[in-house]
């Protein structure tokens, strides 16, 4: 019995996905925008004056570019202009044909995004799982970064090595591993709850915001598309990465702000100070109350750091011009 369930719910699901994912990528009311980046097409939104000193939000699973709708109008209306791109595979964008979701594919496509919309030099933050492409894009480009902004990231320092022999056999059968995505990560039913374990106040979590965060899921082949990332993204071997690399942390010029969930229940917050370890000076904000998605569950104070943070006279610190390092420090 157990067997015949394991089959058919999975299976079930599948079956729904096919007839529910049937939005063509970069199309309906929820894409604003799109350029070229690299391999791919990536949707984007943004606020502000187009004139105004840009900063970049990259977010983080199943998250998208109008989930920062909560905290990108506050940022604009300080005097900045506030972009978001839908990183693949998630959200609108089209999804690249090599399936490549690992860190340093996803800061090519940051870094050829940024290139799209002609931006010299910017603001980063990034959130969550997406912290990672968001720290790889800032160690292989200081020179082009004002400020690094890091929101609950999950860095994984101690997993890199890759996915192991259980989740390679699912990549070698795909359409078990499309439906099991299609059973968990991009089944509609599983967004309230999800957000529950990740928001402290449940009452935050609206029928208006689960479907916010449900209608990328109905864009055409997303199932396939977060089976590729979790074995390119999730569970790639990142070992080669920047990002990897805590000896290039301390080195990093440009100023960093961590803002944490002080209950944050899927990074916790020895990671944070970790985090901030690692980079030497960094700040960090640690919000009472709060769980893993701070944009989310204090919007307006996430907001007013962010924009205390990239108006700071902290960008007067001196950095070598050809390599954007600050000197190391001590013999």
């Amino acid at each position: 019995m157990l067997g015949i369930v394991l089959i058919t719910v999975p299976a079930g699901f599948r079956l729904w996905s096919v007839f529910r994912e049937t939005t063509p990528y970069l199309s309906g009311e929820s894409v604003t925008a799109s350029v070229v980046a690299r391999d791919t097409r990536i949707a984007y939104r943004e606020w502000g004056d187009r004139n105004d000193p840009p900063v970049m939000l990259i977010h983080g699973t199943l998250a998208w570019s109008q989930t920062w709708q909560v905290i990108a109008p506050q940022i604009a209306s300080a005097g900045f202009r506030v972009i978001a791109p839908d990183l693949p595979p998630f959200g609108y964008s089209q999804r690249p044909s090599n399936a490549d979701y690992g860190r340093k594919a996803q800061a090519d496509r940051i870094l050829a995004f940024a290139d799209a919309l002609e931006l010299q030099r910017f603001d980063l933050v990034g959130h969550s799982f997406g912290g990672g492409a968001t720290v790889e894009t800032a160690l292989r480009s200081p020179d082009r970064i004002n400020g690094l902004v890091l929101l609950d990231v999950a860095m994984a320092w101690k997993n890199l090595t890759g996915s192991g022999p259980a989740v390679s056999l699912l990549s070698r059968v795909r359409p078990i591993q499309t439906a099991l995505m299609a059973t968990t990560f991009t089944n509609p039913l599983m967004i309230g709850p999800g957000l529950r374990d990740f928001i402290a106040d449940d009452s935050l979590v609206t029928d208006d915001r689960i479907e916010l965060y449900r209608r990328p899921l109905a864009v055409e082949g997303t199932s396939a598309a977060v089976g590729d990332w979790l074995q390119s993204g999730l569970l790639g071997n990142e070992t080669t990465s920047l990002a990897a690399d805590t000896t290039r942390y301390p080195g990093f010029a440009p100023p960093v702000l961590i803002i944490w969930g002080e209950e944050d229940t899927v990074t916790p917050l020895d990671q944070a100070t970790h985090l901030q370890s690692l980079f030497g000076d960094a700040q960090l904000s640690v919000l009472p109350n709060v769980n893993h998605i701070p944009h989310v569950e204090a919007p307006g104070q996430v907001a007013q750091l962010i924009i205390d943070f990239v108006h700071s006279d902290r960008r007067t610190r001196v950095t070598d011009p050809e390599t954007g390092l600050r000197p190391a420090l001590g013999p």
